[in-house]
């Protein structure tokens, strides 16, 4: 793939894991010669994105400048992550087929990179994935169960990988903190109750420091609320791969829910446990050796080390 490329995914909401998922995409694209100036993101914030990482980025929610993006370009990229799910509404698998069938209009080849597939409730959320995946050149999923899935939806090339924020590099080991610290991370989910409990007393008797490691503001707000439960020391809102870098070199340990945080733990080498909101969360752990936290506390432990990518097939 050589030219230019509008990249689309869940971008510029201030979900750091989305914001990791752009800065990899944008690496593996740079890998295969694709400059920066050349990379357009549909962003909820544009302005933002094009600071942040120094390439062109277009109102997602204005149909005539994503049009005008696409019809400028030779590829669309579906960026990583979640994108097509109904967990809380059909709407995300509608917007996300139709970006892909104008871009097909348009003529551009369209890939599919670091996919999570599903949950998958409704027959039209089904109709909106298998469609659009099926119009990708090449279909680049992280877990087996969105493996599986495509496979259901016909998509013939396809290919089990990792989540493409492994990509990024990781830090050399740092010393370890005189003061243990261990980073907590919590999100909403319809079980949040159920996990607090059986992780309160052990993140409280914790021998040292406990940080709350907020992913988005939707975090920061939990954590805040259960500050006094789990004896945190503060909340830190993590919006870059620069802020978590600062934050995991100080870890001894974590315990979290978001898949990111799994992901970035990973990446800098960091024991953890996870608890399972999602399948995507357990099948991540299962590839990491990652112990999941269900209804009985489980110590966190060493991940396995992270793949190293040198370049991406899709």
């Amino acid at each position: 793939m050589n030219g230019s490329c509008v990249v689309l995914g869940y971008y510029g909401f201030g979900n750091l894991g989305d914001e990791l998922l752009l800065r990899a995409c944008v690496k593996i694209l740079n890998s295969r010669g694709i400059d920066n100036d050349k990379i357009i993101a549909l962003s909820n914030s544009p302005d933002e994105t094009r600071k942040a990482f120094n390439i062109r980025a277009v109102n997602r929610w204005k149909i005539f400048e994503v049009a005008k993006a696409l019809r400028s370009c030779d590829a669309l990229i579906l960026g990583g992550g979640g994108l097509f799910q109904d967990s809380t509404s059909v709407k995300s698998c509608a917007y996300y087929w139709g970006v892909v069938r104008l871009a097909r209009f348009f003529g551009l080849k369209v890939f599919a990179l670091g996919q999570s597939i599903g949950p998958l409730k409704s027959r039209l959320a089904k109709f909106f994935a298998g469609d659009a995946l099926r119009a990708c050149e090449r279909v680049h999923v992280r877990d087996q169960n969105s493996f599986n899935l495509a496979k259901s939806f016909g998509c013939q090339d396809t290919e089990l990988g990792f989540d493409i924020v492994m990509t990024l590099a990781a830090f050399e080991a740092t010393p370890p903190p005189a003061r243990p610290l261990m980073l907590v991370n919590v999100r909403s989910c319809e079980n949040l109750e159920a996990f607090v409990n059986v992780i309160a007393p052990h993140v409280r008797d914790f021998d040292g420091d406990k940080i709350g490691a907020a992913l988005s503001a939707e975090d920061e707000k939990i954590l805040l609320d259960l500050k006094e439960a789990l004896n945190l020391k503060e909340i830190k809102l993590v919006k870059t791969f620069d802020d978590a870098s600062e934050l995991w070199a100080l870890a001894s340990c974590g315990v979290g829910m978001r898949l990111h945080f799994g992901v970035l733990s990973r990446i800098f080498r960091t024991p953890v446990a996870l608890m399972p909101y999602d399948v995507k969360v357990s099948q991540f752990a299962e590839q990491s050796a990652i112990p999941l936290i269900t209804h009985e506390w489980r110590e966190p432990s060493m991940p396995s080390p992270a793949p190293v990518y040198d370049t991406i097939s899709t």
